[in-house]
C-alpha cells in the first residue's frame, strides 16, 4: 500500500510538469493563430512554476512571443523583453536547437525594430531617446555576435554616425566620441559632419594629435568639401602655428587670386595673425613679421575692392588697418613727456597718425555709405561692424573738427541701438 502510494506521489509530480509543460506549447500554438494575450498569460504561467521556470525552452518561447509583438507594433519596450527572454535562454542552454536555427534572424528583429525607434527619435529631435535607442540596439548586435551561434549582424557605419551625432546633440560628449571614432573606422562616407563633429570634440578636448588626424582624415574622404581647409586654418591659428596657416592660406589664394570671398578672407586672417589678441580680448605681442603681414593684407584689401569695389567689408576692413595703424602710433605719441613733444620723434609719429587717418577716411565714408543703403537689413555681424565704422569716423571727424559730421555721425549710431 506505501509502494502504490510512492508511485501515486510521483505519478501526480509528472502530471504537474506535464501539465505545465503544455502551457509552454499552448503559448506557441496562440502565438502561431496570433492570439498574443493568451500566449503571455500562458507563457507567464509557465515561468511562474518551479518545473518550467528554468526551462530554456519556455524563455525561449517567451523571447518569440514579445518579437513577434515588438515587430508588430513597433515597440522598442518588448523588444527589449524579448531579448532578455532570449538572453536567459542562451544562459540556461547555449545550444538550444532552435536557438541555432532561427537566431539569427530573430535576433536581427528586435535589433532592426530598435534602432528604427532610433531614428524616428532622431527625425522628431528627440536626440537623448534616439542615442539610447541606438545603443540599446548595438548591445543586442554584440551579444549576438559574441555568442558564435553561426551568423552575425554586420555592422552598421550609419547608425553608427548617428548613435554619435545624437549622443553630441544630448551633451553626452564620452558617449559621442566613442560612436563618432567607431564610423571614421569603419569608413562612413554618407555624412562628412562626422569628420566635423569628431574634430569639434577633440577640439574641446584639447586632444590637438587628433583634432588635426581628424581634419585631414576629412579632407581626404570629402576633398571637395571646404569646410575641413577652414578648419585645418583654424587648427594651426588656435594652435599658434603661424607658418603653417599662412601657407595655407597663401596656397588658397594663388588657387582663387580673383575670388572676391577668398580673397578678402585672405586678407582679414592675415589681418589677425598681425594683430593677435590674448584669450582675454587684450593686445597681444605684435609677431616679428608684422610689417610683412600688414603690407599683406593691405594688398588683399585693395585688391578685393579692386574686385567689388561697393562692397562695405571690404572698404570698412582696408580703412581699419589704417586706423588701427595710426592709432598705434599715436599711444607711443601720448606716452611722450612733454618735454620730448617737440622733438623729431614726435613730429614724425604725429605726420604718421595724420597720413594713416586720411588714408583710412574714404574707405570708412564709402562702407558707411553702402551699410547705410541696406541698415533696415543687416545681420548682427554686418550691424556691428557697421558700429565700429561710424564709430571710427566719428574720432576722424572729431580730430579735423567737423563738427557737423561728427553730429551727423552720431544721429546714426544712436539709430542702430
Amino acid at each position: 500500500m506505501k509502494k502504490l502510494l510512492v508511485s501515486l506521489v510521483f505519478c501526480s509530480a509528472g502530471l504537474v510538469a506535464v501539465a505545465q509543460r503544455a502551457k509552454v506549447n499552448s503559448a506557441e500554438d496562440a502565438l502561431t493563430k496570433k492570439d498574443y494575450d493568451k500566449a503571455k498569460a500562458d507563457i507567464q504561467a509557465a515561468l511562474e512554476n518551479e518545473k518550467t521556470k528554468d526551462d530554456a525552452k519556455t524563455w525561449y518561447v517567451k523571447g518569440k512571443i514579445y518579437e513577434a509583438t515588438a515587430t508588430e507594433k513597433k515597440d522598442s519596450k518588448e523588444a527589449l523583453e524579448a531579448f532578455e527572454a532570449y538572453k536567459k535562454a542562451l544562459d540556461i542552454n547555449a545550444k538550444l536547437p532552435e536557438a541555432l536555427l532561427e537566431m539569427n534572424q530573430r535576433m536581427f528583429n528586435l535589433y532592426a525594430t530598435i534602432g528604427n525607434a532610433g531614428y524616428a527619435n532622431l527625425n522628431d529631435q528627440k536626440w537623448d531617446s534616439a542615442y539610447l535607442h541606438f545603443r540599446d540596439a548595438f548591445t543586442i548586435a554584440d551579444f549576438y555576435n559574441g555568442k558564435n551561434l553561426g551568423g552575425s549582424i554586420p555592422a552598421d557605419t550609419s547608425m553608427t554616425f548617428y548613435a554619435g551625432y545624437a549622443a553630441n546633440q544630448a551633451g553626452k560628449k564620452d558617449e559621442a566620441l566613442t560612436y563618432l571614432r567607431k564610423a571614421a573606422d569603419l569608413h562612413f562616407k554618407a555624412e562628412p559632419a562626422l569628420y566635423v563633429l569628431l574634430a569639434q570634440t577633440y577640439e574641446e578636448k584639447g586632444d590637438n594629435a587628433n583634432w588635426l588626424k581628424t581634419i585631414e582624415e576629412g579632407k581626404a574622404t570629402f576633398p571637395k568639401d571646404k569646410r575641413f581647409n577652414d578648419m585645418e586654418m583654424m587648427y594651426y591659428s588656435k594652435t599658434g602655428k603661424t607658418a603653417e596657416l599662412l601657407g595655407m592660406l597663401e596656397k588658397k589664394m594663388a588657387e582663387n587670386p580673383n575670388d572676391f570671398q577668398t580673397v578678402l578672407d585672405y586678407g582679414i586672417r592675415v589681418d589677425n595673425l598681425a594683430n593677435p589678441r590674448s584669450e582675454n580680448g587684450q593686445d597681444a605681442a605684435k609677431p616679428a613679421n608684422y610689417d610683412e603681414l600688414m603690407n599683406k593684407a593691405e594688398g588683399a584689401y585693395k585688391k578685393a575692392i579692386e574686385l567689388k569695389a561697393d562692397d562695405a567689408t571690404a572698404n570698412f576692413q582696408l580703412g581699419a588697418l589704417y586706423f588701427n595703424r595710426a592709432v598705434g602710433f599715436n599711444k607711443e605719441l601720448n606716452a611722450m613727456d612733454s618735454k620730448s613733444l617737440n622733438t623729431p620723434k614726435a613730429k614724425e609719429l604725429q605726420t604718421k597718425v595724420t597720413g594713416l587717418m586720411d588714408q583710412a577716411l574714404p574707405f570708412f565714408e564709402k562702407a558707411d555709405e553702402n551699410f547705410t543703403a541696406k541698415a533696415a537689413s543687416l545681420e548682427p555681424s554686418d550691424k556691428q561692424t557697421y558700429e565700429s565704422c561710424l564709430y571710427a569716423l566719428q574720432k576722424i571727424y572729431a580730430i579735423k573738427n567737423e563738427t557737423a559730421k561728427v553730429e551727423a555721425v552720431k544721429k546714426k549710431l544712436e539709430g542702430l541701438k
